[in-house]
């Protein structure tokens, strides 16, 4: 199995990971934030979000990236949202996230424009949907894709505002003592 085969569906977990992201910055602005600049920066970061995981499902289930001009183009706006959140709330957004989340976008949005350019310099005859057509992925690159943008996202996910304000999963009592049994 050639590389190409092993991280083709990794741009449409990339634009996943992001688009979590995105919702979790624009979650914890919306409900946290303290003016109406602050919510309106979270409601495009929530809409853009939404974007980013809408087109990953898409592509992912068709085994190709699918408009890639709509993927450059929600790339481009998470990557623009992501840096206005943290220019409207400095102090309570985090670098981590915002920096995973714009390497997110920037790897799905790099990916999309090299299906466009190579549809772009495809012979003469063929049409943009064969340029665009490639084998399935691998079973493994899957895997091995999901676990490198968890490793990612998880940690960048919990710097998030709607992160920090999660309850607690490290305390897991096996009895309760509420009742004395």
């Amino acid at each position: 199995m050639n590389t190409a085969a092993l991280t083709r569906s990794w741009p449409t977990l990339a634009a996943w990971g992001a688009g979590l992201l995105q919702l979790g910055v624009g979650a914890g602005m919306i409900t946290q934030g303290t003016g109406a600049a602050d919510r309106g920066v979270g409601v495009v970061a929530v809409a853009v979000g939404a974007a980013a995981l809408g087109w990953g499902v898409a592509a992912l289930t068709r085994g190709r990236l699918v408009a890639p001009r709509v993927a450059m183009t929600i790339a481009v706006a998470g990557t623009i949202a992501s840096g206005l959140a943290l220019a409207a709330d400095p102090m309570r957004i985090s670098v981590h996230a915002v920096g995973v989340t714009v390497l997110l976008h920037v790897a799905y949005g790099v990916a999309a424009a090299a299906v466009v350019r190579r549809a772009r310099t495809a012979p003469a005859g063929s049409s943009p949907a064969e340029a665009r057509s490639t084998p399935r992925t691998s079973v493994i690159g899957l895997v091995a894709g999901c676990v490198i943008v968890a490793g990612l996202v998880t940690p960048a996910l919990g710097a998030t505002e709607a992160g920090r304000n999660a309850p607690s999963h490290s305390d897991h009592p096996l009895f309760s003592t509420e009742h004395s049994h």
